[in-house]
């Protein structure tokens, strides 16, 4: 097995002393359970150095029910990171030392705990793409399960999810991005992947990895195409081809369950969450999109496979 760098235990906490005003650290975590009807997506975004942070939280069931809080570019106290955790005021913590989630709204509860599948891979190594910025080199994903219970509306739902997450930290420009196809499936803890395709204003690509039975291999030849509802956002479907270790193909089908709306400093996205296959293989899905080409910063005026509505509401 190629040699790819780990990162410990330590990079899973908060990391202190910067001191430029562009340092953002950021922790993600999504969850499907298909079983229970459920699924979940938390991006919490802090820019310590300039005291401000940027949430995205939500909560979806088949049945119909969504909640959703979306924040950016808050005031952030300091009680809101501290040597092992991150969060938004009462609302939200996550426990990044034991990768522990508590949501606390009124209208949504839930206690959740994240479990890895495999160790903190160096993303940019892992998936053979040479690091451009000290931002990327800090930088993890993980897929594994989530397990434990939310409360929407009242109704309690017990929780045991497949999952993923992504840590990074460092100096991050905001507003170049201008086309974004992220797509973590996860099958169990055999087998994974995940593919990118990116369009910035200084570079644009796509790669990935998959990994089954603990072996990481690099995607290469990764064709991406989604099919977008017309409010030119939410995806009704997606697919991905490639090829991996040594010219074994691989092709990904996306099916969306629902979606959760992401606005973050002028950045808007569909977390799009359902199921994924791949052969006889069905896993958990997270096609995230997001299409900008001229670099506007406005939110969406609607859409139709994602929730942009903060509070509770039914689809």
């Amino acid at each position: 097995m190629r040699s790819i760098t780990i990162h410990d235990a330590a990079d899973d906490c908060p990391h202190h002393g910067a001191t430029e005003d562009g340092f953002q650290e950021s922790a993600l975590f999504v969850w499907h359970d298909a079983r229970a009807g459920v699924g979940g997506f938390w991006r919490i975004g802090q820019e310590p150095v300039i005291g401000q942070l940027s949430s995205c939280f939500g909560v979806f069931t088949t049945d119909g029910a969504r909640f959703r809080s979306n924040v950016t570019g808050v005031p952030m106290a300091t009680a809101d990171r501290g040597e092992t955790h991150m969060g938004w005021g009462t609302a939200l913590r996550a426990d990044l030392d034991t990768l522990a989630i508590t949501a606390d709204f009124a209208d949504l509860q839930a206690s959740l705990r994240f479990e890895d599948f495999f160790p903190r891979y160096a993303f940019s190594e892992l998936v053979g793409s040479p690091a451009r910025t000290e931002h990327h080199k800090a930088h993890f994903e993980v897929a594994g399960s989530m397990r434990g219970h939310v409360t929407i509306a009242g109704r309690r739902i017990a929780v045991d999810a497949l999952g993923y997450r992504d840590r990074s930290w460092g100096v991050r420009t905001w507003g170049t991005l201008r086309a974004t196809r992220w797509w973590p499936s996860v099958f169990g803890p055999d087998l994974s992947a995940h593919c990118v395709a990116v369009v910035d204003e200084s570079f644009h690509g796509a790669f990935g990895y998959v990994m089954r039975d603990g072996i990481p291999y690099t995607m290469q030849d990764i064709d991406v195409v989604a099919g977008l509802d017309y409010d030119a956002l939410s995806p009704r479907s997606a697919t991905a081809q490639f090829t991996f270790n040594d010219g074994e193909r691989g092709t990904l089908h996306h099916r969306p369950g629902d979606g959760v709306g992401m606005h973050v400093r002028g950045y808007t996205a569909v977390e799009s969450i359902g199921t994924v296959t791949w052969g006889d293989r069905v896993g958990m899905s997270n096609f995230e999109i997001a299409t900008n080409p001229t670099g506007g910063r406005k939110p969406p005026v609607v859409a139709f496979g994602a929730n942009f509505t903060d509070g509770l509401s039914r689809r």
